[in-house]
C-alpha cells in the first residue's frame, strides 16, 4: 500500500452508485447454502505462509514494478494461476496486460474462473456480470546499503497475493462440491500499485470486461498484521453493494469487522480507480505498522491465520454476491482486451531508503 491522495476521496464519498443487482442478504436463502467447511478447507494458514514465503523471499528481490525482479514474480503467479486451473484473462493464451510501453515493466495479471452458463431457471440476472478478486505484487526496490537491502514486503503485499491465491483455490474446490460461484470469476494482480496505481489505472482504462458488468471488487492489500481476527474494509458509500455482502458472509466467519472508518484509504490502492469509475470496490488492509515499508516487513512477522479467514470471508461474500439477481449499471463495451493503454503519469520511484510510516491511531469501535 502507499501513501498519496488524489480527487478520488471526494468522488467515493459523494457519488452514491446504488446496488443495482444486488439484493438484500439478510435472510436470504443463499445464508443457509454456503459452502461453508469446503472454504475452510480449501483456504488454510498454512497455504497462505507458504505463498507469502516464497513471493517474500530474498530470492524475489522486493520485486520493484519495473525490474527483474517483477517479471519473476510475475512469472511465479502465473504459474500459480495455472496449477490451480484458472484461465487466461486477456487473450485466449495470455495472463498478462502491459501496463506501459517499458519492457522493463511487469505486467498485470488476469485469470478467470468462468461461472457455469446460465440456463434461465436461476434468480433473474444471477450467473451475469462478473467479481474481482485483486491484490498488488509489487513493493519496494532494495536500498543501496545495510546488512539487509531488500524490502521483502511480507504483509505488504504478499499476503494480499496469497489471500487471492487462497479464494482461486477455494473456487475450484466449492464449484467441483456443486457449491461455486454462479459468475465468472476474475483475478488480478496489479503491478505497479506503489509507484501511482500504475496497474489498476491501465486496467481501468482497457478493461478486459465491461466496467459496468462487474457486480463487486475485493481488494485485498495488507491482511495479516495487527489485532487477532480484526480488519478493515472501506469502500464508501460506492462500496457499499460488496459491503453488505461481507457483512452478511461474516455471520459465518465471525472476525471483527472494522467499516469505513478509513475514507482516506480510498484511493490508496487498486480499488480507487475502479471506485472513481462507480464500480463497487472495498479494500481489505490493516493499520500501518511499525514494519511498514521497512526491510523488517518479514514472513516471520505475519499472522498468516489473519490473511487466511480474510480469504474465507472475501470467498464467502464472493459466491454470495454471484447468487443474486444482476443488472449491468450502463452498458459500456470492453476495450480491446489485448491493447496497451497510454501509459499513466508515473509517480516518482519509491527511494531506495523510504522513510517509516507513522501508524494511524486505532478507531474505537
Amino acid at each position: 500500500m502507499q501513501h498519496f491522495s488524489t480527487p478520488i476521496v471526494a468522488l467515493a464519498v459523494t457519488l452514491w452508485c446504488a446496488p443495482l443487482g444486488v439484493s438484500a442478504l439478510a435472510g436470504d436463502p443463499v445464508a443457509t447454502s454456503r459452502p461453508l467447511t469446503t472454504v475452510r478447507s480449501a483456504i488454510t494458514a498454512d497455504d497462505v505462509r507458504s505463498d507469502v514465503t516464497a513471493l517474500a523471499s530474498d530470492d524475489m528481490g522486493g520485486r520493484f514494478f519495473r525490474s527483474p525482479f517483477a517479471e519473476k514474480a510475475a512469472v511465479w503467479i502465473t504459474g500459480k494461476f495455472t496449477s490451480i486451473g484458472l484461465k487466461p484473462g486477456v487473450t485466449g493464451d495470455s495472463f498478462r496486460q502491459p501496463i506501459d510501453k517499458n519492457p522493463e515493466t511487469g505486467p498485470n495479471l488476469v485469470a478467470v474462473f468462468p461461472g457455469p452458463v446460465a440456463d434461465g431457471s436461476a434468480v433473474a440476472g444471477a450467473g451475469t456480470g462478473y467479481i474481482i478478486v485483486s491484490a498488488h505484487y509489487d513493493h519496494l526496490r532494495p536500498r543501496r546499503s545495510g546488512d539487509d537491502k531488500i524490502y521483502n514486503g511480507a504483509d505488504d503485499n504478499a499476503s494480499g497475493i496469497a489471500g487471492m491465491l487462497a479464494v482461486a483455490r477455494a473456487m475450484k474446490a466449492c464449484s467441483a462440491a456443486g457449491q461455486g460461484p454462479a459468475c465468472t470469476v476474475i483475478f488480478i494482480a496489479f503491478n505497479g500499485e506503489e509507484a501511482g496505481l500504475l496497474g489498476s489505472t491501465a486496467y481501468a482504462k482497457a478493461p478486459t470486461v465491461p466496467l459496468a458488468e462487474i457486480r463487486g471488487m475485493f481488494n485485498m492489500d495488507m491482511i495479516s498484521r495487527g489485532p487477532a481476527r480484526q480488519i478493515y474494509i472501506d469502500g464508501g458509500e460506492i462500496g457499499a453493494p460488496v459491503t453488505a455482502a461481507l457483512r452478511s458472509a461474516n455471520e459465518a466467519i465471525g472476525l471483527k469487522l472494522r467499516t469505513d472508518e478509513h475514507p482516506d484509504w480510498l484511493d490508496r490502492s487498486d480499488q480507487g480507480p475502479f471506485l472513481a469509475k462507480k464500480v463497487p470496490a472495498v479494500l481489505f488492509s490493516v493499520e500501518d505498522h511499525e514494519d511498514y515499508h521497512q526491510v523488517t516487513d518479514e514472513v516471520a512477522k505475519i499472522d498468516a491465520s489473519l490473511a487466511a479467514e480474510v480469504a474465507q470471508l472475501v470467498a464467502l461474500a464472493a459466491i454470495d454476491m454471484s447468487r443474486q439477481a444482476f443488472v449491468p449499471r450502463v452498458a459500456v463495451p470492453a476495450a480491446n482486451p489485448g491493447s496497451v493503454p497510454t501509459p499513466a503519469k508515473t509517480a516518482p520511484a519509491p527511494v531506495s531508503t523510504p522513510a517509516p510510516s507513522a501508524p494511524s491511531a486505532p478507531h474505537t469501535p
